[in-house]
């Protein structure tokens, strides 16, 4: 085989070995959102019936459905470190899956480091340098509705402790993400408490995910691919999130 070829060769072989796991909300009508950001519309704008083919138009806040963001969303002295600024590769990598869903979370709650230890602890896996770690609180799968209670899943959610953003920044992960509407913060009835990752983490260059889906389906590690949208002064943008993990043999 041409040596050129090679690599490519060995890259289908491993993913042909591996399934899918999609960890994107559907973008449609009525899902939850950051209360002060607008509401996501989709129209049909041209119809087979009126114009003989089929096309939408979308308008929605760059933080809308299962998105990352990018550190001058939450510091106004980093206007360079917008999604122009982002890596193509940011969001591809190995990635450290961490399960929090043992217990139901409480709005304004903080998970500790030693929750996240003890999960860490359960599956043997450990963290590495540049990992993208995924934190699941089973927040999303609990609460994520496009019905009129989809205030509920914005307003409430767990957040993570210092202790937390500072394990991670001495990681040296590459990103974070969870199935809340915000990493990190606890919020309680519309009420915000500080928030170490958006302050700390993410003014570090580490990525933040939100509202990430299935991540329950996840093992220990597996190996992830997302990537934004190119925005120009983008603050963040909805991804395609997802994860491949080794195909179970019958």
């Amino acid at each position: 085989m041409d040596s050129a070829k090679q690599p490519l060769a060995a890259l289908k072989a491993a993913f042909s070995q591996m399934e899918v796991v999609d960890l994107t909300v559907t973008l449609e009508k009525g899902i939850p959102r950051w209360p002060s950001h607008p509401h996501l519309v989709i129209d049909q704008t041209v119809t087979h019936e009126h114009d003989g083919y089929y096309c939408q138009s979308v308008s929605f806040a760059e933080h809308t459905g299962t998105h990352m963001d990018a550190p001058y969303h939450a510091h106004r002295e980093l206007p360079h470190l917008t999604l122009e600024s982002v890596a193509p590769d940011a969001l591809i990598g190995m990635c450290t899956s961490i399960d929090l869903s043992g217990r139901e979370w409480l709005p304004g709650e903080s998970a500790e480091l030693d929750d996240v230890e003890r999960a860490l602890a359960r599956t043997g896996a450990e963290i590495d340098e540049g990992d993208i770690v995924l934190i699941n609180f089973g927040w999303l799968k609990r609460f994520w509705t496009t019905g009129r209670d989809w205030r509920y899943y914005a307003d409430n959610q767990p957040g993570l402790t210092k202790e937390v953003a500072d394990f991670l920044l001495e990681k040296r992960v590459r990103a974070v993400g969870t199935d809340t509407i915000a990493v990190g913060t606890p919020i309680a009835d519309g009420v915000s408490g500080y928030c170490h990752f958006h302050q700390r983490v993410l003014k570090n260059e580490i990525y933040l995910m939100e509202c990430l889906v299935n991540l329950e389906l996840l093992p220990a590690k597996c190996f992830f691919i997302a990537a934004p949208l190119k925005i120009h002064n983008g603050s963040g943008s909805p991804v395609r999130a997802l994860a491949y993990i080794p195909k179970v043999r019958q």
